[in-house]
């Protein structure tokens, strides 16, 4: 088993273990901030064990500015490695070759998901080491079990089971039950939009972590602000066209739904609820258009409804009247969908994006129908062309 340790280095909550579901379902928090993850089989999927700690790190990093990782065979070894070597990756097979050369000082960190039962006890344990100058742990790992359960009891019995990797600790598949939901109260109260912005923004960026790491999309954010005076409350919803987890989407329909509030009566604390929905999976092949037009269409149409604006695209209706014969659609027509335009040279292939490529050629009715009608032979000959220019409009309403 190869386990990453995430020593947050702050106190969290149990769900923060849910951003890290993207480097392996096995994930497990515990308690005040400690984060362990199973990458014995995924983290190939990373680049390797080097590349997974770093991203990790760095996702880590963007809800708790300090936080350290390390890679070890055991919890135990990860979490001692992630306080005195943050950053360090055993070997296979070779944790207690770097272990040994520790200070037997290190031992208050040689827990993983269990921690000591008697804090207490294994420091005084260290110092007494020490006091016989035994000042290293490779000098303590030549102890029999007997030795150390005779004086220690039952944390001597833990400790040589730790060293002697006999305490194996299994990292369960994460059931996820927290809600997504966020929740602040300020000592002073806020009363200008740029620095409520200030306190919402860490909330929503780690809430969207967590979508990522669940694999889920936003479906519509509910924000209700509490005012400190006449119990007062704001409540504003935002929920654009179409789940997604842009969260720089969010941000600006939130932003817009700020302004419009009076906050004279400033703002003593915030609820921010998210309401997710499965996430759509595309599997995009090499030639796939990457052009992201159809997702800026619905942002746009987000801005657009929630400023109560109707805009979208006119399509033909079969209907004689003219001003009958075109509807107002919101949704990115089909005809509009982008095709790639392959360009070949004796060196490299450029793949361009190519929008309503069939409009160009296709006719325009002057008189629409819900049935086409054929015509025959005979009809065709009695035909004939009167002019060539296209004729917008054929008779009144």
């Amino acid at each position: 088993m190869r386990v990453l340790c995430l020593n947050l280095q702050q106190n969290q909550e149990p769900s923060s273990a849910e951003v890290f579901l993207k480097f392996s379902p096995r994930v497990q928090f515990r308690y005040p901030h400690y984060i362990f993850v199973d990458v014995d089989s995924t983290a190939g999927l990373f680049g390797g064990e080097m590349q997974l700690l770093k991203k990790a790190v760095d996702i880590a990093r963007q809800f708790a500015p300090t936080a350290t990782g390390a890679i070890a065979d055991s919890a135990a070894v990860a979490q001692l490695l992630v306080n005195d070597r943050p950053f360090e990756i055993t070997r296979s097979g070779e944790d207690f070759k770097l272990m040994a050369r520790l200070p037997v000082t290190s031992f208050k960190d040689l827990e993983g998901l269990e921690p000591w039962p008697n804090k207490r006890q294994i420091e005084q344990l260290a110092h007494s080491f020490q006091s016989l100058g035994l000042d290293w742990i490779e000098d303590v790992m030549h102890f029999s079990l007997e030795a150390l359960r005779e004086r220690w009891g039952e944390t001597g019995t833990l400790l040589w089971r730790r060293l002697d990797h006999q305490d194996m600790q299994v990292i369960s598949p994460l059931v996820t039950q927290d809600p997504l939901m966020g929740y602040a109260f300020f000592d002073e109260s806020v009363s200008t939009i740029n620095h409520l912005q200030e306190k919402l923004n860490p909330q929503l960026a780690y809430l969207f972590l967590r979508l990522e790491g669940l694999g889920r999309m936003a479906q519509k954010l509910e924000l209700r602000l509490f005012c400190e005076f006449s119990e007062a409350k704001h409540y504003l919803l935002i929920e654009p066209v179409a789940a997604s987890r842009d969260l720089k989407l969010y941000k600006d329909l939130l932003l817009k739904k700020l302004e419009s509030i009076d906050l004279q009566n400033p703002i003593k604390e915030f609820e921010i609820h998210v309401f997710d929905v499965p996430e759509k999976i595309q599997q995009l092949d090499f030639f796939e258009p990457r052009d992201s037009t159809e997702d800026r269409w619905r942002r746009l149409i987000s801005f657009a409804r929630q400023a109560q604006v109707e805009v979208g695209f006119l399509q033909p209706e079969p209907a004689h009247l003219p001003e009958q014969s075109y509807s107002l659609k919101t949704d990115w027509p089909k005809d509009f969908s982008p095709k790639d335009l392959i360009e070949w040279s004796e060196k490299a292939i450029s793949v361009k994006s190519v929008y309503a490529k069939g409009l160009a050629k296709s006719p325009r009715p002057s008189l629409l129908l819900k049935e086409p009608m054929a015509l025959s032979r005979v009809s065709l000959d009695h035909l004939k062309i009167l002019t060539r220019v296209r004729t917008e409009r054929i008779q009144t309403s």
